[in-house]
């Protein structure tokens, strides 16, 4: 593997080591995926195999998707009101960006790669919501009054697009990952 992309004049690997609920190191924050339960920690043997040949890693983070986490953790945090809900009710394996314990799991286990890991950076993916349908949990409606003063008289129509307060509710929601994006930096 690292030996052909060395031959072949790579300079740079992006490994993707973690996701919203899943890390394939000995995370304080996240599940331990079963690679490393099976084979250790994957972000050490990358570092240590790829420097040796003049390879920098930049470990990739699919953000707040949950997708792999281990089924009690998503339903734990479903219980806890923090994943994403669509306008009509649908739950969705996605950490809500809004609500203060997803960003701080985010950023720690962001964090935790740079403090802990000789990598040369870190790759942000899936920083965004899963599309304008999500997301319209609880949180999100009390969260969205209390940091902009608005008033939402009937929730989610009022954000929804044609909405007196979509635009409002689109500012907001790009805040919630320009926020994440900011702590990080």
């Amino acid at each position: 593997g690292l030996d052909a992309l060395a031959t072949n004049d790579f300079t740079a690997v992006f490994p993707n080591m973690l996701w919203g609920g899943l890390a394939h190191y000995n995370s304080a924050y996240l599940p331990r995926s079963t690679e490393f339960t099976n084979y250790g920690d994957q972000i050490a043997a990358c570092v240590s195999a790829a420097h040796a040949r003049g390879i920098q890693v930049h470990v990739w983070k699919v953000n707040w998707n949950l997708s792999g986490a281990p089924q009690s953790f998503i339903d734990s945090l479903r219980a806890a009101n923090r994943t994403q809900v669509s306008q009509d009710g649908t739950a969705m394996d996605w950490l809500c960006p809004s609500h203060p314990d997803n960003f701080a799991l985010e950023t720690n286990s962001m964090l935790e790669v740079v403090r802990n890991y000789d990598v040369d950076g870190i790759h942000f993916d899936y920083i965004r919501y899963p599309d304008s349908d999500y997301c319209y949990c609880s949180g999100c409606s009390t969260r969205f009054q209390s940091q902009t003063g608005l008033t939402v008289t009937s929730w989610p129509a009022d954000v929804l697009t044609v909405g007196s307060l979509r635009t409002s509710f689109l500012n907001w929601r790009r805040a919630q990952i320009t926020r994440l994006v900011t702590a990080i930096y």
